[in-house]
């Protein structure tokens, strides 16, 4: 008999794994534009973004 192709379940929990990074939010041209806090939505997300970097 052939062996499965597939591992299983318990193999591939065992595995170490890198953590994935979190996905950065969306950005849409409408950011670049829409008023928020004195700024706009895109510096704000942006500035958000670097403050979370430089945190971890």
């Amino acid at each position: 008999m052939r062996t499965p192709f597939l591992p299983s379940l318990a193999e591939t929990e065992t595995r170490a794994r890198p953590k994935p990074e979190p996905l950065r939010a969306p950005l849409f041209i409408q950011d670049a534009v829409t008023p928020w806090a004195g700024s706009t939505m895109l510096l704000a997300l942006w500035q958000q973004q670097e403050a979370e970097d430089r945190d971890s």
